[in-house]
């Protein structure tokens, strides 16, 4: 069994954004925001930037995430489950993108790349890790380090348990958000 398949086997679930530490609340919440205009493009939504502002981050974080996520839109196999802001619940592809950036922060780029290729071919993968190490690298500079996975402490009402990897059953290519 290779690293990457124990790390993925062992990790704990996330299932409930309530479950989230203090980082990995804002980097779920920017990810929320972020796509929030590409549901509804009409309508009016908060600035996805404020949040990491408000949190030390210069703007290269910014444009880091914003490339590594058109990145992923446009190169993804599948359709992403990100929830709306208000959703209680955790999406799979919110805490993948978790379970990445603690990889990158954490000089695991190998690693953060296999777990990329669930959403992208290896040409994207490849174009998604400059912006995907820049932003791992901005959260360190802010101080904002996401936690290890692997040491959750599980809370009186969630054990921690494996994460189970499903397989994806073959899909049109695009953008869609699921919730």
């Amino acid at each position: 069994m290779s690293s990457m398949q124990s790390h993925r086997r062992f990790m704990p679930s996330r299932e409930r954004f309530q479950d989230l530490r203090g980082t990995e609340a804002l980097v779920v919440s920017v990810l929320r925001l972020w796509a929030e205009p590409l549901r509804e493009p009409e309508r009016q939504h908060p600035h996805w930037q404020d949040g990491m502002a408000e949190a030390g981050l210069s703007n290269d974080a910014a444009v880091a995430f914003d490339t590594l996520m058109r990145i992923v839109l446009a190169a993804t196999t599948r359709p992403l489950d990100l929830h709306r802001p208000p959703c209680p619940a955790l999406g799979t592809d919110e805490a993948l993108l978790l379970d990445i950036l603690w990889l990158a922060q954490n000089g695991k780029h190998g690693e953060a790349g296999l777990l990329m290729n669930e959403w992208l071919p290896l040409a994207g993968v490849r174009m998604a890790m400059a912006p995907l190490c820049v932003l791992a690298a901005a959260l360190g500079r802010a101080g904002l380090h996401l936690p290890d996975p692997a040491e959750d402490t599980p809370t009186p009402n969630r054990p921690a348990v494996g994460r189970i990897d499903r397989p994806h059953a073959g899909v049109d290519r695009g953008a869609s958000l699921l919730h």
